[in-house]
């Protein structure tokens, strides 16, 4: 497994019972490494900075998607 995986893959694999990962702390921008990391968990990552834009674009009516940034600024 390569390092960048490994070190984002959750304990025990994120396992069937794991809905999401949700990555906490926006002294690191991780939005792109979660789009990437979706694709390897095969379910949504969260990075807190993208959450916090998303919310920010929704609490302004403003209903912008936004690729290579993880599927809940590009779904929802």
């Amino acid at each position: 497994m390569l390092p960048a995986r490994r070190a984002f893959m959750p304990p025990g694999g994120g396992g069937p019972d794991v809905d999401a990962v949700v990555q906490c702390g926006t002294n690191l921008s991780m939005v792109r490494l979660a789009d990437e990391a979706e694709r390897w968990l095969g379910k949504p990552v969260i990075a807190i900075n993208a959450a916090t834009w998303w919310m920010a674009l929704r609490d302004n009516d403003i209903p912008d998607k936004v690729h290579n940034a993880g599927s809940l600024l590009r779904d929802h």
